[in-house]
């Protein structure tokens, strides 16, 4: 009687998990996924201000085509998804998403990740935090896995995500840097599995090794970080700013553009800046390193008011900021207004878009006079890097067109004169469980017209090197000090 119990037993669990994994498996059928593809598509082409900035409309067309080609026969849904994700990457605009909900949002967010942290530099892969059982030296080169060489794998990656522009820089860092999303992305892009084939160079040894490791869930992974690592939670201040007085130079680190939030008083960030340059007008400091360095962005009014203490005559950041469809256009298709109208003063141009007429809603319409009483006249050098994104790249291109500074670092994952990150609306497929987030907003900065397009390139490419991430050192800053600033100013 015990043994027919738990045969049954057996067969029962096993039915259990065979039917449980047989629920992950969603396929979708084709005329499911053209139906969200052609609905994507309008609302890419009606809506999207950025649809055809790195692309025409015959090129895009043509991928669409494509796409459908693709979704001619049942599909399952994991793979429509990196469908649609190779769709909105072709956009190359950092504001621009796909994602998953409801079943398949569950199950896209449940896979089992790798156990790795990354840093990425030059094509190539770096454990820097080792969440595996084995013993592999943090530092150790990612070399193939699965037999996907490191540069095709980041390749790979980067046909499904994109920043802004068609520059890698941001990406790479993004999938490495402070968000290290390598550990969910390579098994949604190259697909799930149990165990992986790995091949590194040992960092302590230099030897190549072949070894298999497992895959974890979510909460192993998330559990072992924690108690193998500091946690990396620490809200990092808005901005901070100190002189050097030994070596007189000042330092003003903006690590995004937004102190508390989008309603904070309008005051925050000229009250800081006007502290800051008094303190150097009254110290006469002549050198002044200003860190972009994984800024994320906010408020590019906020990057204006910082330009001030630069500029010899006034300015007008943005040179238009414009909307393809106003609140008419999404009465008539979403049944709702997005209170574009109302926000923004939208006014009809002759070419059928929407301009932006309220300058107190968006201030990097408004003019910026210089303030004399602090102006800066000194040496500037800016820090930049792939972790600098939207507001931020605006403040790069901003100080790169209107200064002398110097830049260093790694090229901006943000633009260096374009924007469409000021307002966002959802776009959930129909008949899948798959959407997309675009901004409905464009703005144009008076950034030479050559340069808008692309992400702010530094004049010195410097980057941390793998034995500075493991040493805690800042090769940028370093770099910055012991090779830009003169020579009388420091003492080594």
């Amino acid at each position: 009687m015990n043994r027919i119990y738990w045969i049954a037993l057996i067969i029962f669990l096993s039915m259990y998990m065979v039917t449980g994994r047989a629920q992950e498996s969603i396929v979708y059928q084709p005329e499911q996924m053209q139906a969200d593809l052609e609905k994507f598509k309008t609302a890419l082409i009606k809506i999207h201000p950025g649809t055809y900035t790195h692309q025409n409309h015959e090129e895009f067309n043509q991928m669409m085509n494509d796409l459908m080609l693709q979704t001619s026969k049942p599909m399952e849904a994991k793979i429509f998804y990196k469908i649609v994700l190779r769709l909105i990457a072709n956009i190359h605009d950092g504001h621009t998403q796909a994602y998953t909900f409801g079943k398949l949002g569950s199950i896209i967010n449940s896979q089992k990740r790798l156990p790795f942290q990354v840093y990425i530099k030059d094509e190539r892969i770096f454990i820097m935090k080792n969440l595996s059982s084995l013993e592999i030296p943090e530092g150790s080169e990612i070399l193939s896995i699965d037999n996907n060489l490191s540069n095709e794998i980041i390749i790979d990656i980067l046909a499904h995500y994109s920043s802004d522009g068609e520059s890698q820089s941001g990406m790479q860092h993004w999938l490495g840097g402070p968000y290290r999303s390598f550990y969910r992305l390579y098994p949604e892009i190259f697909g799930e599995q149990p165990t992986y084939n790995l091949v590194y160079r040992d960092y302590k040894t230099k030897k190549i090794i072949k070894t298999k490791i497992e895959a974890i869930p979510k909460e192993v992974y998330e559990t072992r970080k924690s108690k193998k690592y500091l946690p990396e939670t620490v809200h990092e201040k808005a901005f901070n700013f100190e002189i050097n007085k030994e070596e007189s130079y000042a330092y003003l680190k903006i690590s995004r553009f937004i102190k508390d939030g989008f309603d904070e008083p309008e005051n925050t960030y000229p009250d800081f800046y006007k502290q800051c340059f008094k303190k150097i007008s009254d110290k006469n400091i002549k050198n002044l390193i200003i860190d972009l360095r994984n800024n994320g962005g906010g408020k590019a009014s906020n990057a204006a008011y910082l330009l001030q203490y630069f500029i010899d005559q006034p300015i007008t950041p943005a040179k238009e900021i414009v909307a393809l469809v106003d609140d008419k256009y999404f009465l008539e298709i979403t049944g709702n207004s997005s209170n574009l109208d109302e926000s923004f003063g939208l006014k009809r141009k002759k070419d059928g878009t929407f301009k932006v007429t309220k300058h107190e809603s968006l201030r990097d319409l408004m003019n910026y006079d210089p303030i004399e009483e602090y102006r800066y006249n000194g040496r500037l050098i800016v820090l930049i890097n792939g972790g600098t994104t939207s507001a931020a790249g605006i403040a790069a291109g901003l100080l790169k067109e209107y200064t002398n500074a110097d830049f260093v670092g790694t090229e901006t994952y943000g633009y260096a004169g374009i924007s469409n990150g000021v307002r966002q609306i959802s776009i959930k497929g129909n008949h899948t469980e798959t959407a997309i987030y675009l901004p409905l907003l464009h703005a144009k900065y008076t950034i030479d017209e050559h340069i808008q397009k692309r992400s702010v390139v530094p004049d010195y490419n410097v980057s941390n090197a793998i034995q500075d991430i493991l040493e805690d050192n800042d090769a940028v800053l370093e770099f910055a000090l012991k090779k830009l600033l003169p020579s009388t100013y420091k003492n080594y």
